[in-house]
């Protein structure tokens, strides 16, 4: 089956798609080389946080996770006046629902683009 005649594109269709391509992988090499260069100048500057330590000390948290956090919960240490506020900030708070007798804690889900706390 495989090696059967395979029905293929015109001469200038193929080439058209070959160019395509050719440009996709450029563009592509070129951003691979620009993240690796944006994540040496975050990990060259995120030292500098006094928070960096803390941050870095968490489980599962790298440089430019840790930059992430930082940059979404930012460096005011009187921003949340506590873990549960920060917490709620972040929408990852349970939810309680009574719904007669049971009562039941779902964790909620949120995707958040910016944090307006």
């Amino acid at each position: 089956m495989l090696r059967s005649q395979q029905l293929g594109q015109a001469g200038l269709v193929a080439t058209a798609y070959a160019s395509t391509v050719r440009a996709l992988v450029a563009v592509i090499t070129t951003l691979n080389t620009e993240i690796k260069t944006l994540a040496d100048e975050v990990e060259a500057h995120f030292g500098w946080q006094p928070d960096a330590e803390v941050i870095l000390s968490q489980p599962g948290r790298g440089v430019v996770l840790g930059a992430r956090v930082l940059a979404e919960f930012g460096d005011a240490p009187g921003r949340n006046a506590s873990a549960k506020a920060r917490k709620n900030c972040a929408g990852t708070s349970p939810i309680t629902r009574r719904s007669g007798r049971p009562t039941m804690a779902a964790a909620i889900s949120i995707k958040r683009y910016a944090v307006t706390c």
